[in-house]
């Protein structure tokens, strides 16, 4: 454990002081409450607000392929209006145990060619507080029942959850109409999510061949 920690703590320091700048400060990514269903060429766009900072986030399922016999499918997470600038995260999600597992990881920022995190660091990121989505109607929490939910990107029937974390309360109302979450409104003490458009057709934003970055040896 405490080799672990110390590698965890060395990941952090290498990125800080030898990643380029959207490394610097990678945004953090709502934690998305819901079953993951991917459909090739969905996604979801969301208003965001974290800790009072307004922000759009974008989930669109880009990509299919083969990874170790298993079915991966490449999930792409765009963020406008954050603090560094708008940002596009691909990541290559496998389901393992009826939970994704992230295989791969491509990072791009405005201006900046796209760069692929290795597994170290990738590995490392997750042991820092990187949490996979719920995956199981359980991990939802309790079911308040269906009700209809008016939000602008229309009028759904959803599925009202209620979850508790100590104080902490989330409410989430998801619809099989939405993918790749679901996720038609979350709110909890310090995030809300209102969904504002139904993403079709969608391709990835990535553009450029991505660069491996690449870690330093001590």
């Amino acid at each position: 454990m405490a080799n672990a920690k110390k590698l965890v703590i060395a990941l952090a320091a290498v990125v800080g002081m030898t990643a380029p700048a959207w490394a610097q400060r990678m945004p953090q990514a709502p934690r998305m409450l819901g079953e993951f269903k991917p459909v090739v060429g969905s996604g979801a766009q969301y208003d965001v607000t974290m800790k009072k900072e307004k922000m759009t986030w974008a989930y669109a399922v880009v990509g299919k392929e083969n990874v170790e016999g298993a079915e991966g499918y490449w999930l792409e997470m765009r963020l406008e209006g954050g603090k560094e600038g708008s940002t596009v995260i691909k990541q290559l999600m496998v389901m393992r145990a009826d939970r994704p597992e992230i295989k791969r990881m491509i990072m791009q920022t405005a201006g900046q060619p796209p760069m692929e995190m290795p597994m170290e660091m990738l590995s490392g990121m997750m042991k820092m507080g990187q949490q996979a989505p719920a995956s199981t109607e359980k991990e939802l929490g309790e079911k308040l029942g269906t009700e209809p939910v008016t939000v602008p990107a229309g009028t759904f029937v959803c599925d009202h959850y209620r979850t508790q974390s100590g104080k902490t309360t989330a409410d989430v109302w998801v619809s099989a109409k939405v993918s790749p979450y679901g996720a038609v409104k979350m709110t909890a003490a310090d995030v809300t999510m209102v969904l504002t458009k139904v993403l079709t057709n969608e391709t990835t934003q990535i553009k450029g061949e991505p660069q491996k970055f690449e870690l330093p040896h001590f």
